[in-house]
């Protein structure tokens, strides 16, 4: 079951008497213990240096920090908006980039999470209209090469430590030729699609063996599902590449999306808010989601 982060913070703080209060419409957490105040902003722990904290959530920023350090990391290419003043070669740096890319690119908000905005146009006309959509309210966006990813992981390092590693699966279901897609879509997810609201096109009957893939996003926001990496060869790569990252990049505490490309390892991205709410839906036992939280905690009043 999904966990309400201010709920299990203020758990966390009666047990480890330390004073708890929301402010700002319950967005803030303000602890404070032995005269020391600290605040957590969503899901964004002060542990991090600031400046790491925003590099880490630009991803051309992070890209480039990469490449820098040397650290294998997906291509991004940055696009200002053709209303400020960086952006008057945007509508020729698009068609370079598409054309380089053959006609197959991902476009995103440069600062953003939960896959919000984030598109794989299937044609020019299609990229234009995204690209367009996005700088309405974007200062910048990314473009990128589409990568056919085989495997998406995300490795939660805190302290030069691996506290857990899942792998995230886009869901797909197959047809049996009695259920409807929204069936087999709850019955694959139930957290995610049981109260959920699905047009009349997802009543229609899977024939025997047909596929259905409902995104093509890996994001457990958008239904995407996980499992814990209990293949020791699998863990034992990602922790290794994850704390490598972590060291190079000067990084205390964040989650760290990795894929496999073609037998390689590459960031996709790293977030410095931390969110596990929705892998406790795929957890037996969400003790280990509460033992990280309580820890980073505890690390926030000893350093």
């Amino acid at each position: 079951m999904s966990m309400n982060i201010y709920e299990l913070v203020e758990k966390i703080c009666k047990e480890e008497n330390i004073d708890y209060h929301l402010i700002s419409e319950d967005w803030v957490m303000v602890l404070t213990k032995n005269g020391i105040t600290k605040c957590i902003v969503g899901h964004n722990f002060p542990l991090l240096d600031q400046a790491i904290s925003k590099v880490i959530a630009d991803k051309y920023a992070l890209y480039e920090y990469c490449k820098l350090k040397k650290v294998p990391i997906i291509k991004h290419h940055i696009l200002f908006n053709p209303n400020n003043k960086y952006g008057s070669n945007t509508k020729n740096l698009i068609t370079k980039y598409y054309e380089e890319y053959h006609q197959d690119v991902v476009v995103k908000p440069n600062v953003g999470c939960m896959g919000e905005g984030v598109s794989h146009p299937q044609n020019k006309k299609e990229l234009l209209n995204n690209i367009q959509d996005l700088f309405k309210t974007n200062f910048s966006i990314s473009i990128c090469p589409y990568y056919e990813v085989d495997r998406e992981y995300r490795v939660i390092v805190l302290d030069n430590e691996i506290r857990l590693i899942f792998e995230k699966k886009k869901l797909q279901v197959k047809g049996n030729g009695i259920q409807s897609i929204k069936e087999l879509l709850i019955e694959e997810n139930p957290s995610y699609f049981k109260d959920r609201v699905l047009d009349k096109s997802f009543n229609r009957i899977l024939k025997k063996d047909e596929i259905y893939n409902y995104d093509w996003r890996f994001n457990l926001e958008k239904g995407a599902t996980a499992k814990l990496v209990d293949d020791k060869e699998i863990y034992n790569k990602l922790s290794e590449f994850a704390l490598e990252i972590a060291n190079k990049l000067n990084i205390r505490f964040a989650s760290i999306d990795i894929i496999k490309y073609h037998n390689k390892y590459l960031i996709m991205e790293i977030n410095s808010s931390v969110c596990l709410n929705k892998i406790c839906n795929f957890l037996e036992d969400n003790s280990i989601v509460t033992d990280i939280y309580r820890d980073v905690i505890k690390k926030m009043f000893n350093n």
